[in-house]
């Protein structure tokens, strides 16, 4: 169901989702980084982490060859190269409540990431008003255009 601007739930909710994501992965980044200081043995992850990740983005690009930019060039080596980014920060997110005795940093981390899941919800609807606003002005333009050289 389509509400004003084009903007529906789905598409908000999509958007939420890419700004969650878009967030986890700093604040993953950020706990392996603390992970090299506190324990370090816990880095054995990573190679799996990547394997994981690199995996992920196959099928990613599998599952959306049809679908979502059909034509997008080399998809596959993207994917896979999004997937090995963004996996490790995935995995050790998890691990931000054991590197401190404070439940602070967690707090945080969790504050940080919903807002950037707002931020993501905050710019598409920006910019579906805006692409929806220039069309709408485009079409008008258009329409007086004809009108113009309709008129005798």
């Amino acid at each position: 169901m389509s509400t004003r601007y084009g903007i529906t739930a789905s598409g908000l909710t999509l958007a939420a989702g890419a700004g969650v994501f878009c967030g986890a992965v700093p604040v993953g980044y950020a706990a392996m980084l603390a992970t090299v200081f506190t324990n370090p043995a816990q880095l054995a992850a990573l190679p799996g982490a990547l394997a994981l990740g690199a995996l992920a983005g196959l099928i990613v690009a599998h599952g959306t060859r049809k679908t979502i930019r059909p034509k997008l060039n080399q998809r596959y080596r993207r994917l896979v190269i999004a997937g090995l980014i963004t996996m490790p920060g995935f995995f050790f997110i998890g691990g931000i409540e054991s590197l401190t005795a404070s439940p602070a940093p967690s707090r945080w981390a969790i504050g940080f990431i919903l807002c950037c899941g707002l931020a993501g919800v905050v710019v598409h609807y920006r910019w579906r008003k805006r692409r929806t606003l220039e069309q709408h002005a485009r079409r008008v333009a258009e329409y007086r255009a004809r009108q113009h050289l309709a008129a005798p």
